[in-house]
């Protein structure tokens, strides 16, 4: 749908600063991508990414967002796989938890006159959440966001998202629900705690893919944690009235958990893991 630079801007203290600059491809509808800019002008949270601007640059679309230092998480996974590493469940539990309240906020976003939105995400997965230099995590990219409401996202019967994190409901084609982006969430800390993907299958073609996150068949290690494993049970099942009903009902779940455990991880923990397992420099 889009192509995202590295760009340069002036903020309103004249000072420059790094944008991400989201540029929309040829052929792609003007309407998709101004209503993903018209719905990041609804949302205001901290878990969330910030639009700066819109409008048209090089004869294209654009929407400028705030630049996020730390990359996604889909480059810090890949980044401890190549370091044989495991990725750390403090970090995973505490970025799953950013995510959710995120997604708490925007599942109940409402319009400037204060009506519901009615809204899911549809697209949760590595490479939409993102991390800033001083260790904050958000979720970004609406493009495939659906609104009843405002009448904006994929039609009805529509396969939208990306295919390792679509739900069970996703891969048929039906309506989807706040519970689905919560599935998507649930195969996010899967593979962070666990190490590996919940579906994994020898055939990759997405008819396989799919068709194992229909079955639901799920595995784990002795290594995890039976309540954790509970946790994930309840968030992967094929069933929507089995999972969490709220992003704030999972959430809650995984506090308890990581109280419990002495798992608590601040921002500043975020921000000193980056710059190690990624070299930058705050």
């Amino acid at each position: 749908m889009a192509e995202v630079f590295l760009a340069e801007a002036v903020d309103s203290a004249g000072e420059q600063v790094n944008v991400a600059l989201k540029l929309m491809k040829q052929g792609v509808s003007d309407e998709a991508f101004a209503d993903e800019a018209d719905l990041m002008d609804l949302l205001h949270h901290p878990n969330l990414v910030r639009k700066l601007e819109s409008g048209e640059a090089f004869g294209r679309p654009f929407i400028a967002m705030e630049f996020f230092l730390g990359g996604d998480l889909a480059a810090v996974m890949r980044a401890h796989r190549d370091e044989m590493k495991d990725f750390p469940a403090p970090m995973g539990i505490h970025i799953v938890l950013e995510v959710l309240k995120g997604l708490a906020y925007f599942h109940q976003a409402k319009t400037r006159t204060g009506t519901p939105l009615g809204l899911v995400h549809g697209d949760v997965n590595p490479s939409n959440i993102f991390f800033s230099g001083k260790g904050e995590v958000k979720l970004g990219d609406y493009g495939v966001a659906k609104s009843r409401r405002l009448g904006i996202g994929p039609g009805e019967g529509v396969t939208a998202g990306k295919l390792h994190y679509l739900s069970p409901e996703q891969t048929r084609g039906e309506p989807l629900t706040p519970a689905s982006d919560l599935f998507s969430v649930a195969v996010v800390l899967y593979e962070l705690v666990v190490g590996y993907h919940p579906f994994l299958t020898k055939d990759p073609s997405p008819e396989a893919v799919m068709a194992a996150i229909r079955a639901g068949k799920l595995e784990f290690p002795e290594y995890v944690d039976k309540r954790m494993v509970q946790i994930l049970r309840r968030g992967l099942q094929t069933d929507v009235s089995s999972r969490y009903r709220t992003a704030g009902e999972f959430a809650g779940a995984l506090v308890h958990y990581a109280l419990d455990e002495n798992l608590a991880t601040t921002h500043g923990d975020v921000a000193d893991w980056l710059a190690g397992i990624l070299g930058i420099v705050v």
